[in-house]
């Protein structure tokens, strides 16, 4: 050992031996360091215990406010029930003093209701406890048509109103009331005042910084402490409370600012029972971290102090050393080849590190060296490495070491090792050379760096680079390098190579009705359909949203192909059980071949896709194979939509008017608004042949909403003019009916072009409300109550249904062109129209019929009591100057 430390003492540098300096200075910050530590950990525990503290205080409080809410609810309830069983048998047999016995019932719940009143099956008030039963009538109260629809006489409580009696904010609590047939023959209910929670809720004497409100599930504000009467009735929406709402949860806790008031507090929501009720009650954390933040204070003061004191006494014995030093100098130069062996060890920590002198024996290692070969430090020191490590890796660093001898300079490698358990580590070993102050090769010191977790980060890294997120499928850039080495492995142009690109029919509307989360643990389980279905030699690759392109290797024939498209087809077509829905999708795939429909993957990946919109073009859920005729196709559409998008930007779109006329009378009632394309080299573009490129690149919404505010403004500028007013029909789109603002888009342009909605007609085709109906049906009724007219286009070319007809609220039917074409002379024809015009008769409903191009079919219809009529007839469309041309003939 003696020799060893002899060696050890020549090969360190006698250089920079002022370490003890930074020891020190370590040494005080590490106290420092330590010091502050526990106190910023005692700082978070006491944090955490204030702020559990405050949440436990705002549970407790949300449970009294809970039971207080709940045991109105419940004795409201009980004397409705007593009421409901006293008047069934007595109001009409006995004449008792109803409003009398109502007065009894309401002074047991006059703290909590202010009014008990029994209306009947009209909505008219008929007994009161106030003995005189009101004027104002709730017929079109929901509440009131929930008890007249409700057979089952549960407990009806209201959204936040204000009383028409009172004229205060109230939620009412009802029960329907049967006549001895069980019909419907009214309600008994009582009105509960919005002050009745505030009163307790300040009753409860809280402290500054709270906040209690009590909202219902659509997240309208009831009653809240401090008060917002201007609030109440209004939703206070916030992302939290609607998530525990939609996942019909009892309890949450978050941190947010106020929608009222914008202060900071932490809330607890916790819902009334099982009563559509929530009371949210909050603490700002301004008031309850306040002694924690006195205590952060202090200990931060006594931080600041400890450091000056740290500082002042480092100072000071620094001073002391130095002198120290001066005087100890020439006793230690003999030591400096030690102290610089010692530095370049620590350096290397806390990896495996080691010193070996020129003949590779071992000077010194770490714990970490020891640890990696299995034996203790003492019996390592002056062996070589080929002694103490596995044969594997004592070669390594064996040969690393003499290249750094050797080269004299530093030497890296990588490697593995296997580890007791099982496992592999990776390591960086470094081998750098030493010299002693006269510059001479002393020995080599070492460091093998443990690199696993980067190993395995790289290697995740890559893995994500390369698969999809969600499906941890292969992605375009994985399918690419499988498609080279698939060319490198066979013979060129020889290689039977195919792809498949396959996207999902329907997949928007499950998206758009059930809502990401179920798309994607549907594209979750088609995954494993399709992977269940190939072989392991394809590579199956997600393009994003619901597209998978699959690379097919030695398909054979062609057959073979069609047979593997129809199995996939086939087998995505059965039922996916997604929790607990029932969903099924189709899938429309594109086929093509290497090399003869492109020579990389670019290109196969265009023509497959290609190939597959004509797949879905005929309808879906089939196969087709790229040809060169879908690529012009596919080229004509390109440009027709590039087109569309700069005509947009120009004045090439405009507006035509085809009048709308009253055979009968032979007077003008409206006109058609049709929008046409003026394209500057191609000339006039039909409809037919733009629109359908329209509503694939989602242009169709601005054409409609272009067209719609021209044909407003024309029509307000006729009527400024002094002409008759006429109703504007415009065709409003299936794109434009998903639009969950619709009605307000609409109304914002009657507004801004001043035309009254009377003047307005919204003309929809029957396909467009076939999905999504009772959707539809709410976006409708909101257009109908702005006023507008609305109509069903094309009426029995695509999906006719009376039951569509009696729910949906249209005022006219258009008896579609084809139908007209061919009167009086085809017998269907006459059916059909004939059925149509008694429909509208009986749903007593305009009927219009549009293409009468002829004097007899004029007349045919008139027979058929058709007397609204749109055709080249009556004028073709026409620019705005001829149609205010036929406006002034009509004024004469």
């Amino acid at each position: 050992m003696k020799s060893l430390i002899s060696r050890f003492q020549q090969l360190v540098s006698p250089q920079q031996d002022n370490w003890r300096r930074y020891a020190l200075l370590g040494l005080g910050t590490l106290a420092f360091i330590t010091y502050a530590s526990l106190l910023a950990i005692g700082l978070i525990i006491a944090h955490e215990r204030e702020s559990s503290f405050a949440l436990r205080n705002l549970e407790n409080l949300a449970h009294v406010l809970d039971d207080h809410a709940r045991n109105t609810i419940a004795k409201i309830d009980t004397i409705l029930l007593g009421s409901k069983v006293y008047l069934s048998p007595l109001r009409d047999k006995y004449q008792v003093d109803i409003n009398a016995t109502l007065a009894r019932y309401l002074r047991l719940i006059d703290d909590e209701s202010q009014s008990l009143r029994v209306a009947d099956k009209n909505g008219r008030f008929i007994f009161d406890a106030a003995g005189k039963a009101a004027t104002a009538r709730i017929a079109d109260r929901a509440y009131f048509q929930r008890n007249r629809d409700d057979k089952s006489g549960a407990l009806v409580i209201s959204e936040p109103l204000f009383a028409r009696i009172t004229h205060n904010w109230v939620i009412t609590l009802s029960r329907r009331i049967d006549d001895p047939q069980g019909n419907f023959a009214g309600l008994i209910q009582a009105a509960i005042r919005a002050e009745h929670f505030q009163d307790f809720f300040a009753s409860l004497n809280l402290g500054d910084g709270q906040s209690i409100a009590l909202v219902n599930a659509q997240e309208q504000l009831i009653a809240r402490y401090p008060a917002a009467t201007d609030k109440i009735g209004q939703t206070v929406s916030h992302p939290k409370i609607a998530e525990l709402i939609r996942q019909q949860g009892s309890y949450t806790n978050f941190t947010t600012h106020s929608a009222l008031d914008g202060i900071e507090r932490l809330y607890v929501v916790r819902q009334v029972g099982d009563l559509p009720f929530y009371v949210v009650v909050g603490h700002t954390p301004e008031h309850f971290l306040s002694n924690w933040r006195q205590q952060a204070f202090w200990a931060t003061l006594s931080t600041g102090l400890l450091a000056l004191v740290l500082a002042g006494w480092i100072i000071v014995w620094l001073r002391t050393y130095d002198r120290a030093r001066e005087i100890a100098q020439g006793m230690t130069r003999a030591y400096e080849t030690t102290f610089r062996r010692t530095r370049a060890l620590l350096d290397s920590l806390p990896d495996p590190a080691w010193l070996s002198d020129r003949q590779g024996l071992l000077i010194a290692v770490n714990d970490a060296y020891a640890e990696l070969s299995g034996k203790p430090v003492e019996a390592i020191l002056g062996q070589p490495a080929e002694a103490v490590l596995p044969p594997t890796l004592a070669e390594a660093l064996t040969t690393l070491s003499s290249e750094a001898l050797s080269q004299q300079c530093q030497q890296k490698q990588t490697g593995s090792q296997s580890t007791e358990r099982g496992g592999q580590r990776h390591y960086e070993y470094i081998a750098t050379p030493v010299f002693d102050d006269r510059g001479v090769l002393a020995g080599v010191a070492g460091v093998a760096r443990d690199i696993t977790q980067l190993h395995k980060d790289q290697q995740r890294i890559r893995h994500l680079a390369e698969h999809d997120l969600l499906t941890d499928l292969p992605n375009r850039f994985l399918l690419a390098e499988h498609m080279a080495s698939a060319l490198a492995e066979t013979l060129g142009d020889q290689a039977e190579l195919a792809l498949i690109f396959l996207d999902l029919d329907h997949f928007k509307n499950i998206n758009d009705t059930l809502g990401h989360d179920i798309g994607d643990q549907l594209l979750l389980q088609v995954a494993q359909r399709l992977s269940a279905s190939l072989d392991e030699r394809d590579t199956i690759s997600r393009q994003g949203g619901d597209e998978f392109a699959i690379l097919i290797r030695h398909h054979g024939a062609p057959a073979r192909l069609a047979s593997i498209a129809q199995r996939l087809i086939n087998v995505l077509g059965q039922t996916f059980f997604v929790s607990g829905h029932e969903l099924r999708v189709g899938a429309s795939i594109g086929i093509s071949l290497y090399p003869q429909d492109g020579k990389d993957i670019g290109s196969l990946l265009k023509n497959a896709d290609t190939a597959m919109y004509q797949a879905k073009a005929s309808g879906g859920n089939t196969y087709r194979f790229f040809t060169q005729e879908m690529n012009l196709r596919i080229s004509e559409r390109v440009t027709l939509e590039n087109n569309l998008r700069r005509a947009l930007d120009s004045d090439e779109i405009f507006v035509h008017y085809q009048p709308q006329t009253d055979a009968r009378k032979q007077r003008l009632v409206g006109f058609e608004a049709l929008v046409r394309w003026q394209h500057p080299e191609l000339g006039i573009i039909p409809p037919t042949r733009f629109i359908p490129v329209a509503e694939e690149s989602c242009l169709i919404s601005q054409i409609g909403e272009r067209v719609l505010r021209e044909a407003c403004q024309q029509n307000r500028r006729w009527q400024d003019m002094g002409l008759p007013p006429v109703v504007m029909a415009v065709n409003l789109s299936a794109v434009q009916l998903r639009q969950p603002d619709l009605a307000q888009r609409v109304g914002a342009i009657l507004t801004e072009t001043g035309l009254d909605a009377r003047w307005l007609e919204l003309e929809i085709t029957e396909s467009a409300f076939i999905h999504d109906t009772d959707r539809i049906i709410d976006v409708l009724q909101e257009l109908q109550a702005i006023g507008i007219k609305l109509s069903v286009d094309d009426f029995g070319t695509g999906y006719s249904s009376l039951g569509y007809l009696k729910r949906l609220p249209f005022d006219r039917i258009k008896i579609d062109q084809s139908f007209v074409r061919d009167l009086p002379d085809d017998a269907d024809d006459i059916a059909i129209v004939r059925a149509i015009i008694a429909i509208a008769a009986s749903l007593q409903k305009e009927v219009i019929a549009e293409g009468v191009e002829q004097a007899i079919q004029r007349d045919f219809l008139l027979e058929l009591g058709c007397d609204l009529m749109q055709g080249y007839h009556f004028g073709r469309p026409a620019d705005a100057a001829s149609a205010e041309a036929m406006l002034r003939t009509m004024r004469r």
